[in-house]
């Protein structure tokens, strides 16, 4: 008898145990794997990441390969670690397509307009790449107005 309860705590603690590695290896998202964040929302919106999807809320992080949606109505602005900027109106859907380094910082270097309308506010710095804005059925580069 003494035997059989020891075998099921033994069983019992390898289980939580695979248990608590299996939720760490779902665990939140980490500021390394961020290329910029949500500054500022009102109404709904949605990030569609890795088959879910997770209500947009002030300070969430964005993620390469996140599709980002607002609700009709709805109005968000994604800042990024440059000091640029994507405001979505409502209705708005982009994809983070690529993300690149500048200065040491991971920055989204490619966005896709699914549909909607946006709005970017990019700072001219020396050595930064151009900004990509691409829609479904054409690309847009911009370029630094001193170039």
């Amino acid at each position: 008898m003494r035997k059989s309860v020891s075998n099921r705590s033994i069983a019992f603690v390898a289980a939580s145990v695979m248990l608590a590695l299996g939720l760490f290896a779902i665990s939140p998202v980490r500021a390394a794997d961020s290329v910029g964040s949500v500054t500022q929302i009102s109404g709904n919106a949605q990030i569609e990441r890795g088959g879910a999807t997770l209500a947009a809320q002030q300070g969430t992080p964005v993620l390469v390969q996140d599709k980002v949606t607002t609700q009709p109505g709805a109005a968000m602005t994604l800042g990024f670690v440059d000091g640029s900027s994507i405001g979505l109106s409502g209705s708005t859907s982009i994809a983070i397509r690529d993300r690149g380094t500048v200065n040491g910082q991971t920055i989204a270097s490619q966005v896709t307009l699914i549909s909607g309308d946006i709005h970017t506010v990019v700072p001219d710095k020396p050595g930064q790449p151009p900004v990509e804005v691409n829609t479904e059925n054409s690309k847009a580069t911009e370029a630094s107005p001193n170039q």
